[in-house]
């Protein structure tokens, strides 16, 4: 990890994403009239430097594995900007993006579902080959091999279907196509939620592995906290469509900024549980929103335990707060906090209120 800042000097950006939305239309009625938008991804922004993994968290339907089909443009992005290798694709036709392809590949959830019943091994890793490259039948089969060596699976399974292989191997398999065109970027989607236990650790550690012989550059996007806290450079934190805080993994994880971070992080099991530094469990009240109607404020003010009045009105901005620290909350912003005095004061005001009631 930290690949990114390896020559000491300072990092490339690889992927940058500016203002992406990613809306699906709802239609109801007889005529199938629009009537609304699911908000899956609602104006999102971040960087992903040259050989860094950036691990993406958040509570299912949040919108993370949306937000990485986006930026591969599996789907056609509302609104904003994608640029990858300086390139810029959100809005590229079909034969530039054919072009790119090869730069940007992907790790699925369920390695089941993404390989085709009815193909080898040989001819899965090798389909992308067919695609995009010129090589003879011999060559592509040196490069299938190749592939096969870097993920550790045996070459005498080649000629295997996906049905005789346990999850794991399944998911080397999807690795090793992913690889087969040497791309410079890969977006893993939750690429171990499928797998049993025993089997992550294996495949993260391939996938570290496979980073630092070939200057790969990750968006692992992942629910599980302590996987990501091990693979991750940075890691960006999602709620309902939007982005709630980013920055590098060990302060993220040690001081939590935005009150939703400490929520996640409370719930992450201790290896420890009667050391001294125990989280105390932070339990969210009431159900995440609709995406289809997100609150008119903060996406999160509806469960926020510090929920101040603009939080209901004004859509915080993700602002850095510290060195590579960002977060999207009213308590950091400079304008809307109010100064501990302030805060002080107005608890007072209402506990007295509440005695009087009382």
């Amino acid at each position: 990890m930290g690949h990114a800042m390896a020559d000491g000097g300072a990092p490339k950006k690889l992927v940058e994403v500016r203002g992406l939305k990613m809306y699906f239309p709802i239609h109801a009625g007889l005529l199938r009239r629009k009537v609304g938008d699911v908000k899956a991804v609602d104006d999102v922004s971040f960087d992903i430097y040259e050989g860094e993994t950036l691990g993406l968290v958040g509570e299912s339907g949040c919108g993370k594995s949306t937000c990485g089909r986006a930026i591969l443009r599996l789907y056609d992005p509302t609104a904003g900007e994608i640029r990858i290798g300086g390139a810029e694709i959100a809005h590229a036709d079909a034969e530039t993006l054919r072009k790119m392809r090869p730069a940007m590949q992907m790790v699925f959830q369920d390695p089941q579902a993404s390989l085709n019943p009815r193909m080898t091994v040989a001819a899965i890793i090798g389909e992308p080959l067919d695609e995009h490259t010129t090589l003879t039948k011999a060559e592509k089969n040196a490069r299938v091999y190749e592939l096969m060596d870097q993920v550790g699976l045996n070459r005498t399974f080649a000629n295997r279907y996906p049905h005789a292989f346990s999850g794991g191997q399944r998911q080397r398999i999807g690795i090793a196509r992913a690889l087969a065109l040497n791309p410079k970027f890969i977006v893993c989607d939750e690429p171990i939620a499928a797998l049993d236990v025993s089997i992550q650790a294996q495949v993260v550690n391939l996938l570290e592995e496979l980073q630092d012989r070939l200057g790969l550059t990750y968006l692992f996007i992942s629910h599980d906290l302590s996987m990501v806290r091990h693979i991750a450079d940075r890691v960006a934190v999602m709620y309902l469509g939007r982005i709630a805080e980013l920055g590098p993994r060990d302060g993220l994880f040690e001081t939590p900024l935005h009150p939703y971070t400490e929520a996640l992080l409370s719930a992450v099991p201790e290896a420890d549980p009667d050391a001294e530094t125990t989280r105390q469990r932070i339990i969210l009240k009431g159900d995440v929103p609709s995406p289809a109607n997100p609150p008119k404020g903060c996406n999160f003010c509806t469960r926020c335990p510090k929920v101040m009045d603009i939080c209901k009105s004004v859509k915080p901005d993700l602002i850095e707060v510290q060195p590579g620290r960002h977060v999207a909350c009213h308590l950091y912003n400079q304008t809307t906090t109010m100064t501990a005095g302030q805060m002080a004061a107005s608890e007072a005001k209402k506990s007295i209120q509440q005695g009087e009631k009382r």
